[in-house]
C-alpha cells in the first residue's frame, strides 16, 4: 500500500475495489486496492495472469468505473464525473500507449500524432505534433508513414501521439511487447528521460521484469489485491517476487 502527499499527487486510487458478475456468484477484479502516484514518478503493475491488472489500468483512467472507492486525477474524483467531461479529460490530461501501435497506415507520423488534437479542435495541431515527434527522436521522420518505420520508430510515434497533449499522466499497457529487445530498449530509454527530465508520470502495466526494473517502483497485484511494492529493485528481484505470486495466485479473476 502506498500514500502520497496530496499536493503532489496526479493518481490517488483509495480503498478501489471492481466486481464483475459470473454466473450465479462474483468475481472481484480489485479488492480495496489503495496506491498513489507521484508527479513525475514511473509506476509499473505487475502480477499473475487474472490478478487485477488490466482493471486497474482501465479504472484509473476512467474507462471502468469501481463499484467502490475514490479515483483522484489530480485531486479531481473522476466517478463523480459526467460522460462529457470524462471524455475531455481523457482528450487532454491523459495519454494512452499500447502494445499495439494503433497508427493510421495511410498518414504520416505527424498526421498520425496531429490527428487526436484536431479532433480535439486544436488549432495548434502541426505545431505540437512536429514538437511531440522531436521530443521521441522522430524530427527526420514526420513524412513517414508506419511501413516506412521499424517497430520501435513506430512506437515512438505512438508516444509522441500520446504525449502531444501535454497529459498528467501516461498509461502504458505492455508498450515493449510487441518489440525486439534492442527497441525495447529504447523505448524504455525515452520514457525514462521523459519521467527524468520533463517530470512526466507514467503508470505502467508489464509482465517483463526488465522493463519493470526501469520504474522507480513496482506494485504487485494477486487475486485483486495490492500486496507488495518494490522500490529500486532490479530485474532479478523483481522476477523472483512474480515467480512467487505466481506460485500462491487463485484462479478466476480477470486480469
Amino acid at each position: 500500500m502506498t500514500t502520497t502527499d496530496p499536493h503532489s499527487t496526479v493518481l490517488q486510487l483509495n480503498d478501489v475495489t471492481r466486481t464483475y458478475p459470473s454466473g450465479k456468484s462474483t468475481l472481484t477484479a480489485l479488492d480495496r486496492v489503495t496506491i498513489g502516484l507521484r508527479r513525475g514518478s514511473w509506476t509499473a503493475i505487475m502480477g499473475p495472469s487474472g490478478s487485477g491488472k488490466s482493471t486497474l489500468l482501465n479504472s484509473a483512467a476512467g474507462l471502468d468505473a469501481p463499484d467502490s472507492g475514490r479515483i483522484l486525477l489530480n485531486g479531481e474524483d473522476i466517478a463523480s464525473l459526467s460522460d462529457d467531461v470524462l471524455t475531455r479529460m481523457r482528450r487532454t490530461e491523459i495519454g494512452f500507449i499500447f502494445q499495439q501501435f494503433n497508427l493510421v497506415a495511410a498518414l504520416s507520423a505527424a498526421q498520425n500524432v496531429a490527428l487526436p488534437l484536431r479532433l480535439a479542435g486544436r488549432r495548434d495541431a502541426n505545431r505540437a505534433a512536429a514538437e511531440a515527434l522531436n521530443s521521441v527522436g522522430l524530427g527526420k521522420h514526420t513524412g513517414h508513414k508506419p511501413r516506412e518505420l521499424s517497430g520501435g520508430q513506430q512506437q515512438r510515434v505512438a508516444i509522441a501521439r500520446a504525449l502531444a497533449t501535454r497529459p498528467s499522466i501516461l498509461f502504458a499497457d505492455e508498450p515493449t511487447g510487441a518489440l525486439d529487445s534492442a527497441s525495447a530498449a529504447t523505448v524504455l530509454d525515452l520514457l525514462r528521460a521523459l519521467v527524468d527530465e520533463q517530470a512526466q508520470t507514467i503508470l505502467m502495466v508489464t509482465h517483463d521484469p526488465s522493463a519493470a526494473a526501469r520504474a522507480d517502483q513496482v506494485a504487485f497485484l494477486r487475486d485483486g489485491r495490492l500486496v507488495t511494492t518494490l522500490n529500486g529493485a532490479d530485474a532479478n528481484q523483481i522476477a523472483a517476487t512474480l515467480a512467487e505470486l505466481e506460485t500462491l495466485a487463485g484462479t478466476g479473476v480477470q486480469g
